[in-house]
């Protein structure tokens, strides 16, 4: 990856989505608070919004990154520490005791520091070493770099991104290690922006006026002497910049090629992120600035590239440590946004209501992100069209573990007015299993009078239960007085605490599949037997009996169908819009 490469990346970047921009800003405005109350929160959330291709956009899998590099104009005496401390801070981040590391592990942030430049050997095994060259060159005497060097750098940092996002990080932040990288940086943005040394250059790590004013000439004799061309950043980059600048600017470009958003630290991070907004102004709004520190130098790039920082706070530690405070809120937007009611969510009367409040569909896409990769919406319809009503049992146990699992997924189901009016009584013993058996064959003879002839016959060698062969039976009860005589949504349709315990079965069913546990379903018994069986209430019915345990094999086609008894039926003939039998479609 050169740098070539990397403006032909940036050249097809496109801007974030204006649509889902729009609908977004719909929401916000609606949402029950006044309008933009918020302030600058509400513009990054949809500026999110855009950028994810969703209405309701969600920050899961941040990391933050951190390339650390040694700059020779070290030797000038431009900051407070030695050349030294570059290293040893390395190390303070990777043992995860310095201020990023710390809200790194607060925040559960993964944190990866990666060693493109610094002077020494980094002595942690946790720092990534991808080392182009132990520092740049001394400013003052020359270019910092070579155009070879600044490659490499932009490669190392497209590589890691790039493994990064293939692990699923979804917003990258931004952050950089060198001692005198101030100085760079402030070198670097009065070329690009023609401004003035004095008036750009600040305090740095904490340094006095006086060491100021040596900094302020330092830095005015390392443009006097490279002459960078400011209309080309690869220029300004190679001639006064730093290893980690250039990786930065490496990582930003997968980034924004892959539309994932980028949250800026400082100074450094910032002066890499012009360099993409040079190539392709799109790239802009891939950025959010986390803060502006109290370098005048990051205020005016901040200015350059109109990003409005979201904090205050006369910070200048670097390290990504503003990054790593911000996040917290970008989440805390996002949250707002998918879950505040809005004005008719809540029937409050909207003071700002506009004609229109009916969004434009957006054809084509998912409008929000969702909760599962492909690979498991995959394998949850697998599930469905593989669960079969099952009739052949080993005798092996089930562990109760499992078995817990299974009940639990039906206790999750969903209910009507929430009633959950299902119990479940799990059945092991060998006795009551033969009387239940007992009482469902007396009910399955009685069945066959409902069929003649050859159709009685077929029905007759059909095995319809289990119950003496799977070493559990789970009999599954309705109790349509759960929730008292006015139950929320059973107005007009009282049958639907029945539906609310099919839902449960249906779960249990499935969760049977996915452990692997077959299961069958017997219906064909009085519920007065089968309450005076396992002392059931007369209050409470008992709908089925669920036999389960482990099965030789699950069928390819369901039982009824591979035997010839019924075909299903063809779907398109199952389906109507709008009326029944209508076929507008």
């Amino acid at each position: 990856m050169n740098r070539q490469e990397i403006e032909t990346i940036l050249n097809k970047v496109t801007p974030p989505s204006m649509p889902f921009r729009q609908r977004a800003q719909e929401r916000m405005d609606n949402l029950t608070k006044p309008l933009g109350s918020l302030g600058l929160l509400e513009q990054l959330v949809v500026q999110l919004a855009a950028i994810q291709g969703k209405i309701i956009p969600e920050l899961r899998k941040p990391h933050a990154l951190i390339f650390a590099a040694d700059h020779g104009v070290s030797n000038e005496h431009v900051s407070r520490y030695d050349v030294h401390v570059t290293e040893e801070m390395a190390v303070n981040i990777a043992m995860e005791t310095a201020v990023s590391s710390v809200l790194a592990r607060y925040n559960q942030i993964p944190l990866e520091i990666v060693d493109v430049g610094v002077k020494s050997l980094v002595r942690h095994p946790k720092v990534i070493v991808q080392k182009i060259r132990a520092g740049t060159h001394n400013i003052v005497n020359g270019p910092a770099m070579t155009l070879e060097d600044v490659d490499q750098a932009l490669h190392v940092g497209y590589e890691i991104a790039s493994a990064l996002i293939s692990q699923g990080m979804d917003v990258l932040i931004a952050g950089e290690l060198g001692i005198s990288n101030t100085t760079a940086s402030t070198a670097m943005t009065c070329a690009l922006l023609q401004r003035d040394p004095d008036e750009m250059t600040g305090m740095g790590s904490g340094i006095d006026d006086h060491h100021r004013i040596h900094k302020v000439h330092i830095i005015a004799q390392a443009l006097a002497v490279n002459h960078p061309n400011p209309e080309d950043y690869w220029d300004v980059l190679t001639k006064l910049g730093g290893l980690e600048i250039a990786a930065l600017v490496g990582a930003y470009t997968k980034a924004v090629e892959s539309g994932i958003p980028i949250i800026l630290d400082g100074l450094i991070t910032t002066v890499a992120a012009l360099g993409l907004v040079r190539v392709n102004t799109d790239c802009r709004q891939y950025f959010i600035a986390a803060h502006e520190s109290h370098e005048p130098s990051h205020h005016a790039l901040l200015a350059a590239m109109d990003l409005k920082p979201l904090l205050k706070w006369d910070m200048g530690l670097g390290e990504a440590s503003a990054a790593l405070l911000v996040f917290p809120l970008l989440q805390q937007g996002c949250v707002i946004l998918k879950e505040t009611a809005t004005f008719a969510d809540a029937r409050v009367s909207n003071p700002h209501a506009k004609e229109s409040l009916i969004p434009k569909p957006l054809p084509l896409e998912q409008p929000v992100r969702g909760d599962f990769s492909e690979s498991e919406r995959e394998s949850f319809y697998r599930v469905i069209e593989g669960r079969r009503d099952i009739r052949v049992y080993l005798p092996d146990p089930i562990p109760q573990v499992v078995l817990q699992r299974v009940l639990m997924a039906a206790h999750h189901a969903p209910s009507v007015g929430f009633m959950q009016p299902w119990n479940f009584i799990v059945i092991d013993n060998p006795d009551i299993k033969k009387r239940l058996h007992e009482v469902v064959e007396q009910q399955r003879l009685v069945a066959a009078q409902n069929y003649s002839d050859m159709r009685q016959l077929h029905y007759l060698r059909l095995k319809v239960e289990g119950l003496l062969d799977a070493p559990v039976t789970i009999c599954v009860t309705n109790d349509s007085q759960r929730g008292g005589p006015h139950v929320l949504g059973r107005n007009t349709i009282p049958e639907t605490d029945l539906m609310s315990t099919a839902c449960a079965i249906e779960n249990m069913w499935l969760a049977a599949r996915v452990e692997g546990l077959g299961m069958g379903w017997v219906s064909i018994f009085r519920k007065e037997d089968v309450r005076e069986i396992l002392g059931i209430p007369e209050s409470i019915d008992p709908i089925a009996l669920m036999t389960v345990g482990y099965t030789p094999y699950f069928p390819e086609i369901p039982l009824l169908e591979r035997v010839g008894w019924e075909q299903r039926r063809p779907f398109d003939d199952m389906v109507y819009f709008n009326r029944w039998s209508c076929s507008d479609h």
